[in-house]
């Protein structure tokens, strides 16, 4: 895999990288414990589908477990609601225990990866690599990584004369909103750290996530109808600026606890 890879509605879309309660324990800075991410974004090559991704994921599940490899967890993502400048097929999601994780581990793919990194790039053939580090605001419920769940993403950029600390504010604060009437989302903030941000301009992703579109429908009902929308606009408007949202089926390619 060499390549391989607020809008109205604050979430409109995993059960990811977070354990524990509800709500994040987010640092002074508002940052908490920041953990290495990375999105690899392909299309597949002629005559290939995801049945030979498919094959291709069971091999390296395989060299993984061989390993012991449990610091590492990862997904592939399937654009549903997308813009006519979506020019791919899938992307690949991961993400590490920790920094130190992450270097052993790329390491370790560089030395023992090789075949396997050849027979992905036989079936993927993907134009970014971009890393970033993870924030937690709001986990899901129950500590769980489901197989298949909803994910939104949107790129966020802060308002002339605001800095991060007024979005870490706010933020926490639509937590405990979204907490109060019941919304099982889990929230992150993605800044980005490696690969450039291809070619768009934020400062950091907003990344939501529910194990099921049912639990997605609910928190729009809250928001467009249950007082959400202006709660949203009264906390952001004035912070940070947000492109509309776009929404992913996400699978389960390796579960690990990250957060502790």
């Amino acid at each position: 895999m060499k390549k391989m890879l607020k809008a109205v509605f604050m979430t409109v879309a995993l059960g990811l990288l977070g354990i524990g309660s509800p709500m994040a324990q987010v640092s002074e800075d508002g940052m908490g414990k920041v953990l290495p991410a990375e999105l690899f974004v392909c299309k597949y090559r002629d005559r290939q589908d995801e049945g030979d991704l498919d094959r291709v994921i069971t091999r390296w599940t395989s060299y993984m477990d061989e390993r012991g490899n449990d610091d590492y967890a990862a997904w592939t993502l399937t654009p549903y609601h997308y813009g006519q400048d979506t020019d791919f097929d899938v992307i690949w999601m991961g993400a590490y225990k920790d920094g130190n994780a992450m270097g052993a581990g790329v390491d370790q793919w560089f030395a023992e990866g090789g075949d396997i990194n050849d027979a992905f790039e036989e079936v993927l053939d993907c134009n970014a690599h971009t890393g970033f580090a993870s924030a937690m605001y709001k986990s899901p419920p129950n500590n769980e990584t489901p197989a298949s769940s909803i994910i939104s993403m949107m790129n966020c950029k802060l308002q002339e004369g605001r800095r991060y600390a007024d979005v870490k504010a706010a933020e926490m604060k639509w937590a405990e909103y979204m907490t109060s009437t019941g919304s099982t989302a889990g929230t992150w903030h993605w800044f980005p750290t490696y690969g450039g941000v291809g070619g768009g301009d934020f400062d950091y992703k907003i990344v939501t996530a529910y194990s099921n579109y049912s639990e997605l429908g609910a928190d729009w009902e809250r928001n467009a109808n249950g007082g959400g929308r202006a709660t949203s606009i009264e906390l952001f408007s004035d912070v940070d600026d947000c492109d509309t949202a776009r929404v992913y089926i996400a699978t389960s390619r390796r579960a690990a606890q990250l957060r502790e």
